[in-house]
């Protein structure tokens, strides 16, 4: 059986031979055997016949020495030591790289995280979407679907009552037992825990209405609107158990309900957002003088404002309602290229957006530019400013024909 003669070799053996050989090649040219011998008579006679290598001289170079340790290869371990485990992260941007970015509300929504659509299975931008949560009805077991995000305020003025009337409820309690024991009067509050979790869905028209059908019916005990409610929420990982999901509705009016309430948040935007302008409204709002609704005379009146820095990011709005002949026509359409940036900013017809009711309320408000004809809205990078712009948006596709 044919055998490795090196493997019955130390490894000083090999590490020596290696450095006669680099001490032959440098010295000159030998030839050498290639097959390897193990007897000691050729070791010995091997040793003998090189000669000892001499050290250099002091007074020669030492700069272009290099030892034989140096000339063997030797493992990155060794080379390249690492003082422990390095993850490599991409470096977060700077506030001057997102300075460009916060004044354009359209990048502002695209770089919000990813939400899962719970209706279209789809995930899309969490600002592009509309955020629902269960909402249970005073004095019933009923927990209502509902946007959270149009329900803001009236949730949080709900929630601010009852907090108080349960304060007061139990001062009065407390105070009556410590009055009675003889003890001092310091009220205490229980706080329970609240579900507070919310879940995303793209909030279209046609796919409202077709979907309410399904979602506001009953299948035996079993709510339709059931289906939507994520895993986690219910037993064992959440706190919705059998009865809290037989008691979820949905209701049949949803379209015109969601319709009702963008319109009714839309007009308390504008108008919150146009009373804490004191410096800058005229930067942010400027009137446009236009004759008629087209194209060419937005572009007109676009280039006769007075350019200022992220003018490309606008908007318009429409206030006046449109002449017969130019609402069935459709003359003005829903963009314009704006003359100086060339870019396309999106053109809000409120009059068709909001009721007339809803219209008139905003008419009537004590901002004296909202009774203009047309306004051109320039952003001035705030949250509130992205946010009025955004909801203009997402009532403008709601009522889209083709959305």
């Amino acid at each position: 059986m044919m055998e490795c003669a090196s493997h019955r070799l130390s490894h000083a053996t090999l590490r020596l031979r290696v450095f006669r050989q680099l001490y032959i090649s440098n010295t000159g040219p030998r030839f050498l055997n290639r097959s390897i011998s193990t007897s000691s008579a050729q070791l010995s006679q091997a040793h003998h016949e090189a000669p000892s290598p001499t050290p250099p001289s002091p007074s020669s170079s030492t700069k272009d020495y290099i030892p034989p340790s140096k000339r063997l290869p030797q493992s990155p371990v060794i080379t390249h030591p690492r003082s422990g485990f390095k993850k490599i992260h991409k470096p977060r941007p700077k506030p001057e790289d997102n300075a460009e970015l916060k004044k354009n509300p359209w990048a502002a929504a695209l770089a919000s995280p990813v939400r899962f659509c719970v209706t279209t299975g789809t995930r899309l931008p969490r600002r592009l979407m509309g955020v629902y949560g269960l909402i249970k009805r005073p004095n019933t077991n009923h927990n209502y679907l509902l946007p959270l995000d149009l329900l803001k305020d009236s949730i949080q003025n709900r929630s601010a009552k009852s907090e108080g009337e349960s304060l007061t409820s139990e001062s009065k309690t407390n105070a009556d037992a410590n009055v009675a024991s003889g003890g001092d009067v310091s009220p205490s509050i229980s706080r329970g825990s609240t579900f507070n979790h919310s879940l995303h869905m793209v909030t279209l028209r046609p796919l409202i209405q077709a979907a309410t059908p399904h979602l506001a019916s009953r299948m035996g005990k079993r709510a339709g609107v059931a289906k939507l409610i994520p895993y986690r929420w219910k037993i064992p990982i959440g706190p919705l158990g059998a009865n809290d999901l037989r008691d979820c509705v949905w209701r049949d009016d949803m379209p015109d309900y969601l319709l009702r309430l963008m319109r009714e948040d839309i007009v308390k935007r504008l108008v919150n957002f146009s009373e804490r302008l004191e410096e800058d409204r005229d930067i942010v709002w400027e009137a446009l003088d236009i004759d008629e609704y087209s194209d060419s005379a937005l572009e007109t009146a676009l280039g006769n404002t007075e350019p200022l820095e992220y003018e490309a990011c606008g908007a318009v709005l429409l206030f006046a309602p449109k002449p017969q002949h130019e609402a069935e026509s459709g003359s003005a359409s829903k963009t314009v290229v704006h003359p100086r940036t060339q870019s396309t900013i999106p053109v809000f017809d409120l009059s068709v957006l909001l009721s007339e009711n809803v219209l008139e309320t905003l008419r009537t408000s004590s901002c004296a530019h909202l009774e203009s004809e047309a306004l051109f809205f320039r952003p001035n990078g705030g949250r509130e400013d992205n946010s009025l712009m955004l909801y203009l948006w997402k009532l403008q596709r709601y009522l889209a024909e083709n959305s």
